[in-house]
This record gives C-alpha cells, structure tokens and sequence, in this order.
C-alpha cells in the first residue's frame, strides 16, 4: 500500500498539535506521560516535536486523559495555531 504524502497544513498541524501537548505536560516528565498514556517515551517525543504529525485518535486520546485536557479543546486550539499561519503564507 502507497502511503500518500502529507500535505504542509497536515504537518503544520501535527508540529502545532505537538507543541500543545508539550506545553500541557509542562514540567511533567516524557516517562511519566508516556507510561500514563501506554506509550514508548520515544513515541511521545516524536509525537511533540512533529514528527509523528498523524498520531492515531486512541494515541491522543489516552494523552488528553493523563495530561487533563479535552479532546475537543486539542482540536480547536491545534486548529487555531494552523490557521492563521496559512493566511499569513498567501496559500
């Protein structure tokens, strides 16, 4: 199976995405959150620095739970970083 290349906006949104949960686990450590979430420590860094821009819904949502956010707020928030920087790019 091809896997079709990401579009800028959808690894904007991941880097956008990866930063928020980065700032929500604010002092917290990478193990803490990972073994919380049922993750690797790996797969979270990846995750906060972008380089996972596609993350699996069940990912994210054991995240949200252990770091106490709202799925729905994530979205919007993940949105909201994306947006203006495409209108300021002319795209």
């Amino acid at each position: 199976m091809v896997r079709i290349p990401l579009s800028s906006y959808e690894k904007d949104r991941g880097i956008a995405l990866g930063a928020l949960l980065r700032d929500a686990r604010g002092n917290r450590s990478v193990r803490e959150i990972a073994t919380g979430a049922g993750l690797a420590e790996e797969t979270l860094r990846k995750i906060e620095r972008g380089a996972v821009p596609t993350p699996s819904l069940f990912t994210i949502a054991a995240l949200t739970g252990v770091l106490g956010l709202e799925l729905g707020h994530l979205v919007r928030d993940t949105h909201e970083r994306v947006v203006p920087a495409l209108h300021h790019s002319g795209t």
